[in-house]
C-alpha cells in the first residue's frame, strides 16, 4: 500500500448537547452577524430554532434561510451567497444533513473567493481557505460532511451533480451532537446508514487509501454494523444513535483523506437524474461496486467481510469472499427497508444508458483502483439487477 497523504485540520466536538454551545464558539469567532442555514425537514423537527436562540443569546444577530432542498442546486446556492452578502454576514453555520452542509460549504467558497460558482467546477483553480468561517452541525447520520472538504451541488445546467473539492470548502468546526438525530424517521435513518458504510468501504479501497483511513474505516463498519438496525427499530435510543452519528462523523474523515469510489459515481449519478435519495444509491450500488474492485483489494475484502459477519472460508476465492460479502449487504439494506434499484428503474437497459456515461465522468471514478468503463458498467448494473430480482 503506498502511503498517501492523512490531514485533518479543524476542530470537531463530539457528544449529547454539544450543539448548544454554538453560541460560545462564534462569539469565540467574534462574529456579530451569523448566517443560519437549513432545510425544511430540520426546520420541522424544530431544531433552528434552539440553536438560534443560542446564538442570539449571546448578542449575535442571526439571518436565517431555510431554502436548501434535497440536492441542492447551484441556483439555490448562489441566491443564498447573494444575500449574504447582502446582509453582510461574518459567519456561516450549516444545520442539517449532507444537503444543507453542501450547501453552505459552497455559500463559504462563493463569499471569501471571486469568481463565480461554476469557476471552481476546475479542481485546479485556487481556493482561499480562509474568510468567513463555517460551522456545521448535522442532524442525520449519513454524509459525515461536516468532517470532509469538498461539497455536491446540482448543476441545472448539464442534470448532473458537481462535486467541488478544495480547502475553500472545508467547514471550520463541526459540533457533531448525536441528540439532533433522535427525531430523524426510519426511513431516513435506515438510507443515511448506507451512505455511512459505502464511504467506509470506497475509503478502504479506493486508490487513495492508507493506514490510518483504513484502520478509521474499519471502525466505522463496525459501529455501523452494530447500530444500524436498533437506531432504525428504535430511534430513541441514544446510544444507537450515537454509535451511528459517530460512524457518519469517521466515514467523513476518511471521505476527506481516502475519496469515495465508483459506487459514489453510480450513486451520483443516479440521484442527480432519478432524484433518489443519496443513501439509498449508496445502498443499492455498494454491493455491486465492492464485488468489482475485489481483486484489487484482496486482503481489505476479507476484513471487510468479517467485520459484516459474512461466512467465509480461508482458502476461498477472493472473488467468492466478495460476492457473499455483496449478499450481506444487499441483505442488510432490505431488512431496514431500503428499496432495490427496480422500485426506480425498473429496466436494466435503461439503467445502462442513462447512468453509465454519468457515472464515467464523475470525480469519484476516478480514484477506483479499476478503471470504470462501459463494460464494468454493464456488470455493475446487471449485478444490482441480478440482487434485486432475488
Amino acid at each position: 500500500m503506498k502511503s498517501n497523504f492523512f490531514f485533518m485540520p479543524i476542530p470537531q466536538y463530539f457528544g449529547a448537547g454539544i450543539s448548544m454551545e454554538i453560541g460560545a464558539q462564534l462569539a469565540q469567532l467574534h462574529s456579530k452577524k451569523a448566517l443560519v442555514m437549513y432545510d425544511k425537514g430540520v426546520e420541522a423537527a424544530g431544531i433552528p430554532s434552539k440553536i438560534v436562540q443560542c446564538i442570539q443569546a449571546e448578542g449575535i444577530l442571526v439571518v436565517q434561510n431555510g431554502d436548501v432542498e434535497s440536492d441542492p442546486s447551484d441556483i439555490t446556492v448562489k441566491r443564498i451567497a447573494e444575500i449574504a452578502r447582502q446582509e453582510q454576514v461574518d459567519a456561516v453555520v450549516a444545520i442539517g444533513g449532507g444537503s444543507s452542509i453542501d450547501a453552505a460549504k459552497c455559500v463559504k467558497l462563493l463569499l471569501n473567493n471571486s469568481g463565480v460558482l461554476e469557476d471552481f467546477y476546475d479542481l485546479t483553480r485556487p481556493q482561499k481557505p480562509s474568510g468567513i468561517p463555517m460551522i456545521a452541525i448535522p442532524t442525520t447520520s449519513g454524509t459525515g460532511s461536516e468532517a470532509s472538504k469538498g461539497g455536491v451541488i446540482t448543476d441545472t445546467s448539464k442534470g448532473q451533480k458537481r462535486t467541488i473539492i478544495g480547502p475553500g470548502t472545508m467547514p471550520d468546526m463541526a459540533l457533531v451532537d448525536p441528540e439532533l438525530t433522535l427525531s430523524v424517521p426510519p426511513k431516513v435513518t435506515a438510507a443515511c446508514a448506507f451512505d455511512v458504510l459505502a464511504h467506509a468501504i470506497d475509503a478502504i479501497t479506493s486508490n487513495m487509501t492508507n493506514p490510518i483511513t483504513q484502520a478509521i474505516s474499519y471502525e466505522a463498519i463496525r459501529l455501523m454494523k452494530g447500530s444500524y438496525r436498533q437506531a432504525v427499530e428504535d430511534g430513541a435510543s441514544l446510544q444507537a444513535r450515537s454509535d451511528m452519528h459517530l460512524a457518519s462523523n469517521l466515514g467523513g474523515i476518511v471521505l476527506s483523506n481516502a475519496k469515495c469510489s465508483v459506487s459514489h459515481a453510480f450513486a451520483h449519478a443516479m440521484g442527480a437524474l432519478y432524484h433518489v435519495p443519496h443513501g439509498v444509491c449508496c445502498a443499492i450500488f455498494t454491493p455491486a461496486c465492492l464485488e468489482y474492485v475485489a481483486d484489487q483489494r484482496p486482503e481489505e475484502i476479507r476484513k471487510i467481510a468479517k467485520l459484516l459477519d459474512t461466512p467465509f472460508r480461508e482458502d476461498e476465492s477472493t472473488a467468492s469472499i466478495a460476492w457473499r460479502t455483496g449478499e450481506t449487504i444487499h441483505k442488510m439494506y432490505r431488512s431496514v427497508g431500503v428499496p432495490d434499484i427496480i422500485e426506480y428503474i425498473p429496466d436494466a437497459a435503461e439503467a445502462k444508458r442513462a447512468l453509465i456515461p454519468v457515472a464515467k465522468q464523475d470525480i469519484m471514478a476516478t480514484f477506483s483502483p479499476r478503471a470504470l468503463d462501459d463494460a464494468g458498467g454493464c456488470w455493475i448494473i446487471d449485478r444490482t439487477f441480478e440482487l434485486a430480482r432475488q
